[in-house]
C-alpha cells in the first residue's frame, strides 16, 4: 500500500487543486465585474448631476439677470448657453441609457424633468420660462441625489 500512496495523493490532490483554482478565478471575475459595474453607475450618476449643475447655474444666472432687468454681456451669455446646451445634451444621452444604468425611480425622475423642460418652453414670458426650468432642474437635483445615494449604497 505504501507504494501507491503518492499516486493516491496525486489523484486526490489534483482535482481538489483544479476545483479550488476554478472557484477562485470564478469568484475573482465576478467581483471584478461587480466593481466595474458599480464604477460605471457612479460615473453615470456623477455625469447626470454634473449636467444638472451646469444647467441650473446657467438658468439661475439668466433668471437673476431677468429679475434685475440687466443684460448679460454677449460673451458670458454665449458661454452660458453653450454650457446649458452641453449639459442638456449630456443629460438626454444619459437619460436614453438610463434603464441600463439607473434604477427605475431615477429614470422616472429624469423623464419627469424632460417633460417639465418641454412644458417650460410653453410659458408666456422669458422670466416664466427660466423660472419653470430652474424649478424643474432644482427639483430633479434634489430627488436624484437621494436616489443615487440609495442606489449606490445598496
Amino acid at each position: 500500500m505504501s507504494d501507491w500512496q503518492p499516486v493516491v495523493n496525486l489523484l486526490v490532490g489534483v482535482p481538489v487543486a483544479l476545483l479550488t483554482s476554478w472557484l477562485t478565478v470564478k469568484f475573482a471575475l465576478r467581483r471584478f465585474q461587480s466593481e466595474k459595474w458599480f464604477e460605471r453607475r457612479v460615473d453615470a450618476y456623477t455625469k447626470v448631476i454634473e449636467a444638472l449643475h451646469f444647467m441650473k447655474h446657467c438658468t439661475e444666472r439668466q433668471l437673476r439677470a431677468a429679475e434685475r432687468g440687466a443684460d448679460i454681456p454677449k460673451e458670458i451669455e454665449n458661454e452660458l448657453v453653450s454650457s446649458y446646451r452641453k449639459g442638456l445634451a449630456d443629460l438626454r444621452k444619459l437619460t436614453d441609457m438610463g434603464a441600463l444604468l439607473f434604477s427605475p425611480e431615477a429614470v422616472a425622475v429624469l423623464d419627469t424633468l424632460n417633460a417639465e423642460l418641454l412644458a417650460a418652453t410653453d410659458e408666456q414670458s422669458w422670466w416664466e420660462h427660466l423660472d419653470a426650468e430652474a424649478a424643474a432642474i432644482s427639483k430633479c437635483l434634489v430627488n436624484l441625489r437621494g436616489i443615487a445615494k440609495r442606489d449606490l449604497n445598496a
